[in-house]
Formats: C-alpha cells, structure tokens, sequence
C-alpha cells in the first residue's frame, strides 16, 4: 500500500470499482462518534417519542442533500471542492475550498480532544496511570497514519471497523433498557423541553456538515446508485445508532456520553474499543477530505504532502485547553459556510446546468474554460452565498424560532434558482 499521492484529476473508470456497501460503511463510520453521541443528548429534551420522530424521519429529510451530492460525485468523477468550480468558477472554489480544509481540521481536533479524554478517562480507571497530552497525541498520529495512504486504506478500516461498532453499541442499548428499564426512558420529562423544530435543526446540521465531503469518496463509486444510496443509508444507520445511544444515555445516566456507565458495568475494554473505533474511523475521513480540500487550491501537489502536517495540526490545536468548550460557536460557524453553499450546488448541478457537465473543463485553470466565469468566479453564486452565511446569523441569534439550517436551505435554494441562468457560464455539450 502506498502513501497517497494521486493528484487532482478526474477518477477513471478502472478507479470507480467501490460498491454500495463500502460507501455505506465510510458513512456509517464517518457518523459514528462521540459529536454524534452529543447531538442524541441535546435531542433528548424532546421526549422519547418526539425524540424518536426526528432520529427516524428527521434524519432522512435533511440527508437527502448528500443522496443527491453523492450522484454528483460520481457523475463529476472529482472531489467535493473541485465540484464546486462548475458552480463557483474555477478560482471562485478557492475560498469554499479553503474554509471547507479549515472547517475539517477543526472537527478532527475537536473529536481528537474527546477520544484522548475518554481513553484517558478509561486507562486511568483501569490501571491508574493518567496523561491526556500522550492519549490525544496517540491518537492523532494514529489516525494520520492511516489517512496517509489514502482512500483505499479508509476502506478496509471501514470494513473492519463496521461490525465491531455496531455490535457494540447495540449492546450498549440493550445495557441501558435492562439497567435503568423501558417505562424510564419512554416516560421521561424534559427539564428543558425544545420544539420540534429546534430538533430538526439539531440533526441538519449534523448532516450538512458532511456535505462537502460526499464527493470525495462517492466519485470512486462502480455506479450511481452505490453513490448515492450507499451515502444515505451509511449515513443515516451511523447517525440513527450512535444519536439513539447518546440520547437514552442522557435520559438515564445525565450524560450522553455512555463510557462512565460502561466502566461501572466493568466493561472497560468495550468502552476503550468503541471510543477508539468511533473516533479514528471518523477522523480519517475528516483528515483525508481537509487534504483533497487543500489539493483543489494546490493541484500539483500530492495529496499526502498536505495530510502529513495537517495531521500534525490536528494533534497541536487539540493539545489547546478547553478546546471542547467552545464546540456549539464551532457548529454555528461550519453551519453558516456550508448549508448555503450545499443548497447553492445543488441548485446549480441538477436545475441550472442540468447534469451537463465536463469534468476536464473543471481542471482547466484558463479562461478558455466554461466555468471561467468573470475572470475565474461565478460572482451570482459567490453573493448568494454570502447572503446566506449572513441569514444563518441572522436566525440563529435573532429569530430561533425556525432554527437556521432549514430555512435558510430553502431560502438560498429559491433565491439562487431565481437569479442564476445557464448562459452565466460558456454553454457546455455534455
């Protein structure tokens, strides 16, 4: 296996031979962690039954999106950022591309902190012996390592990893019922109960999160349909699993986060195998996709070249105290980048361009290209944009009635289908 070094360029057809359920398990893995553990905690003040609603219906809704960007990757054959030259202009990408790099290397710190801290935690229960710096190290250069030698190495983490994590968490569920009992968990009351509309916000933006990553992994798919099914029901079966279990977690023990439960139930082991799995398996995606993010801005250069010391950055900026403490303003932040620029893509791939598409016109990096636009930025799509960062804000801290992630999807969605036409771009013959 060797480092890797594939640069950016259209994936061939020999390279498209990855089939629905390996996709499925990146997805699965990639939501499987502890954030994910979190988000069922803060849905747990829904009630169970309202709770279960949204973990089931809600979660399907708001990742249709990435059903549909995951076509987009296979259809395109390149990476999520490179993707979006065809809707932002060849140098209009840049600045997606740069935030969506910056945006990963924040969640895989973040996610980093909370695996070092829980298997600090569960050592220290086991033997004593306690040093969060060396664990968040450890696990940094562990997950570099494996993200290093690229995609077909996240594949066969994702295949060991799958089963191992689903039966672990399951049995981590049926623990909780057995323990603290069914009628418990159905009948518990909300301290602080919020709106239903709240909690679909809570699950979107989980999953546009993801958003600028589909492509990434979906443009090696054998077929449109292991792209984009493989993407959503990956997805939703980690998300689903993972939010259940933080969310009953939160209901009996006070913390979404079932470890300590687990350690006084003299399962150690399991509790160190699902934190280290979870994490990993989730920040090798984040790690490789920052990097593929990187390479649409530096083309030339090979894609581990920019792993390596984003891998080193990840383990620097989660040895920064209190790090998990400012997570909430993080999520508000990738929010307000990425629902817009989701809802904009979308909009502009299958309404404006209508699928047509050239991918080697999207690596021509001169002004013969169709997507040069106005001097290499489609300037319609970069304001749209623009304004749909600023409406997020707007509804987060001023109008929360509505919650940000759904209004504003549909208000940019409309917005940019009013004012965007197909002669913005040169006409491309697919």
């Amino acid at each position: 296996m060797k480092l890797e070094q594939e640069k950016l360029a259209v994936t061939s057809l020999d390279e498209q031979k990855t089939g629905l359920w390996d996709i499925a398990f990146i997805w699965f893995c990639a939501n499987v962690a502890v954030p994910r553990l979190m988000i069922g905690g803060s849905l747990a003040e829904l009630g169970f039954w309202k709770l279960m609603f949204i973990i089931i219906v809600g979660n399907i809704l708001v990742f249709l999106p990435l059903l549909a960007l995951g076509h987009i990757g296979y259809k395109v054959k390149l990476p999520t950022m490179a993707a979006s030259r065809l809707t932002f202009g060849i140098r209009g990408s840049y600045l997606p591309s740069v935030a969506n790099g910056i945006q990963l290397l924040g969640w895989a710190a973040n996610v980093t902190v909370i695996c070092g801290s829980s298997i600090n935690a569960i050592v220290e229960s086991l033997t004593g012996f306690s040093s969060l710096a060396l664990w968040i190290v450890v696990t940094a250069v562990v997950q570099l390592l494996i993200t290093a030698y690229g995609f077909r190495s996240i594949t066969w983490l994702q295949r060991v990893s799958v089963p191992l994590l689903a039966i672990l968490t399951l049995v981590v569920i049926v623990m909780i019922f057995k323990n603290y009992g069914a009628s418990s968990i159905v009948h518990y009351t909300p301290a602080a109960a919020i709106s239903l509309l709240v909690g679909l916000d809570i699950v979107a933006s989980n999953a546009f999160a993801w958003g600028p990553m589909v492509c990434d992994y979906t443009r090696y798919a054998k077929s449109a349909g292991a792209a984009s099914w493989g993407t959503l029901i990956g997805s939703l079966a980690g998300a689903e699993l993972f939010m259940f279990a933080g969310a009953i977690s939160a209901i009996t023990t006070g913390s979404a986060n079932p470890v300590d439960f687990m350690l006084e139930s003299g399962l150690g082991i399991p509790a160190l195998l699902i934190i280290v799995l979870s994490s990993v398996t989730t920040n090798v995606v984040n790690l490789y996709s920052a990097s593929i993010s990187f390479v649409n801005v530096f083309p030339k250069v090979e894609p581990w070249k920019i792993i390596v010391p984003a891998g080193a950055a990840v383990g620097l900026i989660a040895l920064i105290p209190n790090l998990i403490g400012h997570f909430i303003t993080f999520l508000t932040i990738v929010g307000a980048i990425f629902v817009p620029l989701i809802a904009i893509m979308l909009v502009d791939f299958f309404f404006i361009k209508k699928q047509k598409v050239k991918a080697d016109d999207l690596l021509d990096d001169t002004s013969a290209s169709p997507y040069w636009y106005q001097g290499g930025f489609n300037w319609k799509a970069l304001v749209v944009w623009f304004v749909g960062i600023a409406l997020y804000n707007v509804l987060t801290y001023g109008w929360t009635l509505l919650g940000a992630c759904v209004p504003t999807f549909i208000v940019i969605a409309v917005l940019y289908g009013v004012i965007a036409k197909p002669s913005d771009g040169k006409k491309v013959q697919a």
